[in-house]
């Protein structure tokens, strides 16, 4: 087991206290910058597991090594609340190593409420030697539909709502098209990345005119693989902001993996909530070598709590050599972080 006596060694350590100086200053410094203008607006879908399928936002993950990867991500926000948001994401990349390229498909369905929304993107990345390091460059392009189903609506103030667009809702879809982009650069243990989503900012257009609906999404994250004094515990700092520069979310993230197994960890969101993980991953040479599954569980800290039994988030993942010859090796990916 983690001793007391062998955590405060890590604790204690100066490697450690440097590490935790800077993380702590840099993440200080971005959130006040991104908080400086905050307001209301429409972001997208929320995931307390964002470092594990970074790719559904940030196309230049994709074959950043040596094997494929693919993962299902399922997250119920606000349990026990009618209408609370529930998104599916599903993603796929592998490596193309003749051309240093990795291409990818990611696909994303959010309900909430009355509204029905599906996202499919292709993912195209180039990677490169720079420095001591490796960099991606990542382009994404799709599609985004809309729908709202009204068919069971319940007006406070009789059959109709005069705040509801009638216009909009009363068609059955609407289809946009869809840009992003993505840097992704990692050296040694420390990888740092940003993206852009909804790029192009389209417009849902209906019959008399259009709405700003698609917000562009900057996202900036980081983490780093801290290998502790213990051989059997490593520990996985990170963080991810997603902003529109008019509303920010934050999550900060400590996860540790045993004995190359086990995977635990707790997670701080800029909405006070608190999120506890447990998972295993298996590397070990089995039939089930490359599958990781995560349990996530949010404690809603706002007036919410109290209405719902907080946030669900699962993800089963699995990476894949794409390769005949097939030899035991330990991957490391910022997918574990």
């Amino acid at each position: 087991m983690f001793s007391l006596r062998t955590i405060s060694k890590i604790v204690n350590s100066k490697r450690m206290k440097r590490l935790l100086k800077k993380v702590s200053f840099w993440m200080l410094t971005i959130s006040l910058l991104m908080m400086s203008d905050m307001a209301f607006a429409q972001l997208n879908p929320r995931s307390t597991l964002y470092s594990y399928h970074q790719s559904s936002y940030n196309p230049a993950i994709c074959g950043a090594y040596d094997y494929g990867n693919a993962s299902v991500v399922y997250r119920r926000q606000y349990l026990g609340l009618g209408g609370g948001p529930s998104t599916t994401w599903f993603d796929v990349s592998m490596p193309i190593k003749s051309l240093k390229s990795g291409v990818g498909l990611s696909v994303a369905q959010t309900r909430e409420g009355f509204e029905k929304r599906l996202s499919a993107k292709l993912n195209y990345a180039y990677h490169l030697d720079l420095g001591a390091g490796r960099l991606g460059m990542g382009l994404s392009a799709g599609l985004n539909t809309d729908e709202w189903d009204l068919s069971e609506a319940k007006y406070p103030d009789g059959s109709s709502d005069n705040f509801l667009e009638t216009s909009v809702a009363s068609q059955d879809r609407f289809a946009n098209f869809i840009l992003g982009f993505g840097l992704f650069y990692q050296v040694g243990g420390l990888y740092a990345a940003f993206a852009v989503t909804e790029m192009n900012e389209p417009a849902i257009k209906y019959d008399g005119g259009k709405m700003d609906y698609l917000k562009r999404h900057y996202w900036l994250s980081c983490g780093y693989e801290f290998k502790t004094n213990s051989p059997m515990w490593t520990l996985y700092p990170s963080m991810t902001l997603k902003t529109t520069f008019s509303d920010l979310q934050a999550s900060f993230d400590l996860r540790a993996v045993y004995n190359n197994y086990v995977i635990g960890g707790i997670c701080y969101t800029s909405s006070n909530d608190i999120s506890l993980n447990i998972g295993l991953q298996f590397k070990d040479g089995s039939k089930l070598d490359g599958l990781k599954t995560i349990f996530s569980y949010d404690i809603v800290t706002s007036k919410l709590g109290g209405e719902s039994a907080g946030n669900l988030e699962v993800m089963v993942s699995y990476d894949f050599n794409l390769f005949v010859e097939k030899e035991n090796k330990t991957y490391k990916s910022v997918r574990f972080l």
